[in-house]
């Protein structure tokens, strides 16, 4: 069993969450009514006095936490102890207590007259919540959000069970997968090779750090079963690729790192975390499979987020020399200094009776949930349902022979980290391990207790996230969004995926000249960024068709008016005093003069010639309407400087640059 000492408790002795930072997130403001109650506000230092008594009849809030928390926003105590000590954080900025309460977030009884009964069991099956447990909260309202500004390890929490895919097996919340989330297993015997079978299942870590799935602890006869019956699944048609050539190992790692494959890859430990280390490609697939994969992906692997390359026969051929060759360990694939391997084949009287061993065991420990296989028929999660985790009552619990405190949030935490020192006689556990670090199990555990069946909000608190969502584009402009798996690395007003920006208004952002040309040929736009948009070779015609359909389908009217203004001489030289007064060149670059957090204003192409005035105008406004986590500060510009600014911006060339348009 694993050793007790670790990080502080997740729960104190009374059932209360105990952590280090306070953080306070409630709900969307959206739609929020406000409190009937009197109050006084005041500016500058005084901060805001808030009433003695928070009412809110749509949330059943009915609150007089700020009887004694009374300077909660006022700046000036940040330093005070509690309870005047300022709030931490921005959260009551999005969240005013005037309109949320305080209950909805930190739990306990909001009416009660003194604070030990106020900071007991009240509101809520989590009991009183303060510092990073107050984020468990935050699950309430937004539903199923991965990226909450503000609640940093519920978002790394429910970002750990979706890269895991932990709703594989387990029903959680709102989340319901319209397909099994690993890769299917028909085939599977012409694509690998025993070797990196028995390897891969006996620890898939040992192959790639940032490997998914989990590790199952099976002796090694029982590790040879699963790959005596894996072996069975075939292709129907397994034929060799008609790209039999040999290609050159050396181009073909200059296409890999043109096509920026490690924007979602890594390789060796270097590059994205998003997809599987390809460090050792070479040792698990065959050169046919690859040869195959890279030719014709989406018939290869239909359900893969990996987009369809235009290479040419000989740049697969090239490709497929690089990974099998150059991204190989002799070591990964041998047998001769593994004992267990040197038996691989030969653990069970007969092979009849090691395929036999092997179906069992898949179907006990559930790969089936994961993984779609021949036969594999209707997909059933058979794990328990973790949709209203957070109302387990402790007497449900079987702790085995554990010692740490008994409580909802130890359990969570502890399981999550290591499942098997629950494991006892009578309760042979199959969750396998995923050797989570013990902030990251913490995390996993705030997601999950997020889960409870607490009273319904109204409509307008809830917040979903809408990142699986389908996303109906039609015709041709939605053939080759498919093609290059767009979404894979884009969100479209907040479907698809967040590795690249959303592209909801991309039209209203960019021009549809320099987009055309973009798409044609990309460059670094942000040197600092390890993202890259890849380089596909589309051809004229799909180039036209991605960027006519970008430039009329995703727009905001509100930004294109934004536009609607000229300028003159004397607004372009305000203009350039702002941007030198501003500092704006600490951070971008206009010709070799300026710093390299932002976006180039002439590299690549002029910045004028790139985005739209409308665009310009609404980003140095407020920067964080449009992208809420982005670094640059809010200079609080008038419509007028905002004006003047990109009318400057609109006149920057540097003839000495590569044109975009």
């Amino acid at each position: 069993m694993r050793s007790e000492r670790g990080p502080a408790r997740l729960f104190a002795p009374a059932g209360r969450l105990r952590f280090g930072v306070v953080v306070l997130v409630a709900a969307a403001l959206v739609g929020c009514t406000r409190s009937p109650s009197p109050a006084r506000q005041t500016s500058g230092r005084e901060g805001l006095v808030l009433p003695a008594v928070l009412v809110n009849d749509s949330l059943s809030v009915n609150d007089r936490c700020t009887t004694c928390h009374s300077t909660a926003m006022n700046v000036g105590d940040k330093l005070s102890p509690q309870p005047r000590t300022t709030h931490p954080g921005r959260m009551l900025e999005l969240h005013p207590p005037l309109r949320f309460g305080c209950t909805p977030c930190h739990g306990g009884r909001g009416d009660a007259a003194s604070a030990r009964d106020a900071h007991g069991a009240g509101r809520g099956p989590r009991g009183f919540l303060t510092g990073d447990a107050a984020q468990i909260s935050c699950g309430q309202c937004h539903l199923n959000e991965i990226d909450l500004d503000g609640a940093p390890h519920l978002s790394r929490g429910r970002a750990l069970i979706r890269h895991y895919q932990c709703d594989g097996c387990h029903q959680i919340g709102e989340s319901a997968r319209r397909s099994r989330p690993a890769p299917s297993l028909a085939g599977i015997a012409d694509r690998t090779n025993p070797v990196w079978l028995f390897r891969w299942l006996k620890n898939p870590k040992e192959y790639a750090e940032n490997a998914r799935m989990p590790r199952f602890a099976l002796e090694d006869r029982y590790v040879d079963a699963l790959v005596g019956y894996l072996l069975t699944f075939r292709a129907e048609n397994a034929s060799e690729s008609s790209l039999d050539r040999e290609g050159d190992a050396a181009r073909g790692g200059g296409l890999v790192r043109l096509s920026f494959c490690i924007s979602c890859h890594s390789i060796g430990g270097k590059g994205g975390k998003d997809a599987i280390d390809l460090g050792l490609v070479g040792n698990k697939l065959t050169r046919a499979w690859l040869l195959r994969l890279l030719s014709d992906t989406h018939r290869a692997d239909p359900g893969t987020p990996m987009p369809q390359y235009r290479f040419t026969s000989g740049q697969v051929a090239d490709v497929a020399s690089y990974l099998s060759t150059e991204l190989a360990d002799p070591y990964f694939g041998s047998t001769e200094d593994d004992s267990s391997l040197a038996r691989l084949g030969s653990y069970w009287p007969t092979e009849q009776r090691r395929v036999e061993v092997g179906r069992r065991l898949f179907k006990e420990l559930r790969c089936g949930n994961c993984h779609d296989f021949p036969g594999g028929g209707k997909w059933i999660r058979v794990a328990p349902n973790l949709s209203r985790l957070g109302e387990k009552q402790v007497l449900e619990i079987s702790w085995g022979n554990t010692r740490f405190p008994h409580t909802l949030g130890d359990y969570v935490w502890r399981k999550v980290e290591n499942p098997r020192q629950f494991e006892t006689a009578p309760h042979q556990l199959k969750m396998p391990t995923y050797d989570f670090s013990p902030q990251e199990a913490r995390d996993i555990a705030i997601a999950l207790l997020a889960q409870a069946d607490l009273p319904v909000l109204p409509d307008p608190f809830l917040v979903r996230d809408r990142s699986d969502d389908a996303l109906p584009l039609e015709g041709e402009f939605g053939r080759l969004v498919e093609k290059y798996r767009c979404l894979s690395c884009h969100s479209v007003n907040g479907v698809g995926h967040n590795i690249s920006y959303d592209l909801g208004v991309e039209g209203s952002r960019v021009t549809r000249e320099w987009l055309y040309r973009y798409l044609k040929l990309p460059y670094t736009i942000r040197p600092t960024l390890t993202v890259r948009m890849p380089i596909f070779n589309l051809t004229d015609g799909e180039a036209r068709v991605l960027a006519d359909g970008i430039a009329s389908t995703m727009r905001d009217p509100g930004i294109d008016s934004a536009g609607n203004f000229q300028s003159g001489p004397r607004e372009i030289e305000a203009g350039r005093k702002l941007f030198e007064r501003s500092g704006c060149l600490s951070c971008h670059q206009v010709g070799s003069r300026g710093g390299y957090v932002g976006p180039s204003f002439t590299s690549g192409a002029p910045v004028g010639r790139r985005l739209q005035k409308g665009w310009i105008v609404r980003w140095l406004e407020d920067p964080q309407s449009l992208k809420p986590d982005v670094l640059e500060p809010r200079y609080g510009f008038t419509t007028e400087e905002a004006r003047a600014l990109a009318a400057y911006l609109m006149t920057l060339a540097d003839p000495g640059q590569r044109g975009g348009t």
